[in-house]
């Protein structure tokens, strides 16, 4: 089997954006479009298997499901969101995020936040101050666990703090907490709330080394960041939603067509627009030429 590239390697010699997938479909979607790493998203995986808000209804065995089929087929390293690490106590966080390191999986975040979770709806469905977090002294436990139980492996650690920056003292207590898990040895850290170069500057005068942008998006069509500028503050692993609302668009899409002539030409004649040969579509969503010229490969003698 051929070694892939780890996520640590990626980091070591550029920054990594990648997009959130959350199954093997919109992973090799990612990976025809170019990008070089991924991000299994714990919300799309409550939209996608159970068609719930991301409001920690997942599972660690649906997550793992996810994990092991998309790292079974894509050659891009995958980062798992692991939320609060499914559990309270440090040795099930520390069994959960063994699991994960066994899939293959080159990363994954640990919230120190819990499944009380406070949403608003505007431009983006946006996480709000009601969300809360453990007490600091628990989490790092769990990032100890984390850390204990993927020890060796490819796996990176990132420490994912959710206090709120609204406040000297709230932001003073996320700083804290960085560079505590910095010290036991997670090598990247994500403040939420770094949604504005503003704050993104401020985290980067306070925390040194790997730093993680949280979902990079846009308002009224100005992006909230520029990817070489936070290069240079340290904020090496980037991600961005976008396969939802693509995925939602060209189904329906291809459905109201297809439903209002009443026949498939549609979407079978539809030619991609020039992005991809249409002709290959059965190598795009199940790479059949690898498979077939494996199954002939194994009736030669």
């Amino acid at each position: 089997m051929e070694k892939r590239v780890t996520f640590r390697e990626l980091l070591k010699k550029e920054q990594v954006f990648a997009p959130c997938v959350y199954d093997c479909l919109t992973a090799r979607a990612a990976e025809l479009s170019g990008y070089k790493a991924l991000m299994l998203s714990g919300g799309a995986i409550a939209y996608s298997q159970d068609g719930l808000p991301d409001m920690a209804f997942a599972t660690i065995d649906e997550v793992i499901w996810a994990t092991e089929r998309i790292v079974n087929m894509s050659p891009c390293p995958l980062i798992v969101d692991a939320d609060d690490g499914y559990g309270e106590s440090p040795v099930v966080v520390y069994r959960n995020m063994y699991r994960v390191a066994k899939t293959g999986a080159m990363g994954f975040t640990l919230d120190d936040s819990t499944g009380i979770r406070g949403f608003e709806r505007g431009h983006a469905v946006k996480k709000s101050s009601k969300e809360t977090v453990v007490p600091k002294e628990v989490w790092l436990a769990k990032i100890k666990a984390a850390l204990a139980a993927t020890e060796g492996s490819d796996c990176v650690c990132i420490a994912r703090i959710h206090v709120p920056l609204n406040t000297p003292e709230g932001f003073r207590e996320a700083m804290d907490r960085a560079l505590r898990a910095q010290d036991l040895g997670a090598e990247m850290v994500m403040i939420g709330g770094t949604n504005n170069m503003t704050i993104g500057r401020k985290v980067a005068e306070n925390i040194k080394g790997w730093k993680m942008w949280p979902d990079i998006f846009s308002v009224n069509g100005v992006p909230n960041c520029d990817l070489k500028e936070i290069d240079s503050l340290g904020y090496r692993f980037v991600t961005m939603h976008l396969f939802e609302k693509a995925l939602m668009y060209g189904m329906m899409k291809y459905g109201m067509e297809n439903r209002k002539n009443g026949n498939p030409v549609f979407s079978e004649t539809h030619d991609f627009e020039g992005i991809a040969d249409k002709s290959k579509l059965s190598d795009m969503v199940g790479n059949y030429s690898k498979w077939f010229r494996l199954a002939e490969d194994c009736r030669n003698f």
